[in-house]
């Protein structure tokens, strides 16, 4: 049972706002009350009722609600400036990154308080996690280094099926997304589009050998980097070619794909400290611009919000905004340490972490550090921060945390059994993460 003290007003304030933000009619108390007890939340009616009043909700419609609120508004500008792009069929899916621009901003909320995890998943031969899952219609689908893939009831944890997939190390770190009913990973060096109906492999494509990136899916294509140095633009339905290119710049892409209305995004790396971030003609694959901007790791990818894209890079030490357009410098922040995993962008604020055990929270448009925590250990390098309901969520170590957005304070830890080693998924009030030897689910 979650309980708020007289200082809860806020915590509070922003559950019942979610609440009424994923209705789609307008949310009395009594109903907002009622959700909350459902979650297992301890509040009087009469406090409900006087946040509800405060929050001054006005319905515009059916499904279009907003909030006369000075947050709400600045989140709803922010969210406008995002290149969430609309993705067919995948509208009920969850993947790394949280949307084509990769900027980690999940929606809805996560859990507000997690004391022991609801389940937890371990094939039944020793192997190790190091992707991002993908959730599609209530399954979960995980990507482990014994050459399967398994998918997973949402609900329960329990293995429903899975298919071999080539993915052992290094292809173990590409990250799983679903779309047009089928599921795409790669694994022995190939693009691989899974049928979710016959669990058969419908269509495979070369990559190359040892190929990381992780496939999205926009629309009707398919980009995934190579890591020989190219980018592939494949029919997702019937796995026909569209185009392919090597960089000019001829540095490995290792990274995660990203992608705008009209370009492909990515990071390369020569080794730990060369790379650029390269920007090509969605339709075309030709080269728009590139940018010196230090190697990206093979667990992460830029970060696309409004005009500008966030790199980290590696060794460089640094993250980088760079403008869309052009491939300009607009600020940089540097740590002095290495840098891995993928920027979460969202409401104004990017937050990073690296191998310096810092999570850092700056101004999205002027780089200037907000707030930062010291971890007790230092992440993973397949580990990123993600971004849902005002929280971010991340592990380090055999922990994993929530802090609120805009002040860094801690909401709460869980131990996990074993070091985390994915970024989170966050959906329909649960966080989702990988653990060296096991998948779990917090909420």
């Amino acid at each position: 049972m979650v309980r708020y003290g007289g200082r809860g007003d806020a915590q509070l304030a922003e559950r019942i706002r979610a609440i009424h933000a994923m209705s789609r009619q307008t949310s009395g108390a009594l109903r907002i009350h009622a959700e909350l007890a459902a979650e297992g939340v301890r509040v009087g009616r009469e406090r409900v009722a006087r946040l509800t009043r405060a929050a001054n909700f006005k319905a515009t419609g059916p499904r279009c609600l907003r909030f006369q609120t000075r947050a709400i508004a600045t989140n709803a500008i922010h969210r406008a400036n995002e290149w969430d792009l609309p993705m067919s069929n995948s509208s009920r899916s969850v993947f790394f990154g949280a949307n084509a621009a990769r900027t980690g901003h999940f929606e809805g909320t996560g859990p507000l308080v997690v004391k022991r995890a609801r389940w937890k998943f371990k094939p039944s031969t020793l192997a190790t996690t190091r992707n991002t899952p993908a959730i599609h219609d209530g399954v979960l689908f995980a990507n482990f280094d014994n050459d399967k893939l398994y998918a997973l009831d949402l609900a329960k944890g329990k293995e429903l099926w899975s298919v071999r997939v080539g993915g052992r190390v290094p292809e173990s770190l590409s990250n799983p997304m679903v779309a047009h009913g089928l599921l795409f990973v790669v694994g022995g060096g190939q693009c691989h589009a899974v049928d979710l109906g016959t669990h058969a492999i419908r269509w495979s494509i070369s990559c190359d050998s040892e190929a990381t990136s992780s496939p999205i899916v926009v629309d009707d294509d398919v980009y995934v980097g190579t890591r020989l140095g190219g980018v592939v633009a494949i029919d997702a339905r019937t796995g026909v070619e569209r185009w392919r290119v090597l960089l000019r710049c001829g540095e490995s892409v290792q990274a995660a794909v990203s992608v705008t209305r009209d370009q492909v995004v990515v990071g390369t790396r020569r080794d730990f400290v060369e790379g650029h971030v390269v920007a090509l003609d969605r339709a075309t694959g030709g080269e728009r611009w590139s940018a010196k901007a230090g190697a990206m790791a093979n667990g992460g990818a830029p970060a696309i919000a409004g005009s500008t894209v966030y790199a980290l890079s590696g060794l460089g030490m640094c993250l980088r905004a760079l403008d869309l357009a052009s491939g300009k410098e607009r600020w940089s922040y540097e740590t002095g340490d290495a840098l891995w995993g993928t920027p979460a962008v969202a409401d104004g604020v990017v937050c990073f972490t690296g191998y310096h055990g810092i999570l850092h929270a700056l101004d999205q448009d002027t780089g200037k550090e907000i707030w930062s925590v010291a971890l007790d250990k230092p992440p993973k390098d397949t580990v990123s921060p993600a971004i849902a309901g005002g929280v971010v969520y991340m592990g380090a170590g055999n922990v994993v945390h929530a802090w609120t957005l805009r002040e860094g304070t801690e909401r709460w830890r869980w131990k996990a059994p074993y070091r985390v080693s994915t970024a989170p998924l966050v959906a329909d009030g649960t966080v989702y993460v990988g653990c060296d030897r096991a998948v779990v689910a917090l909420g």
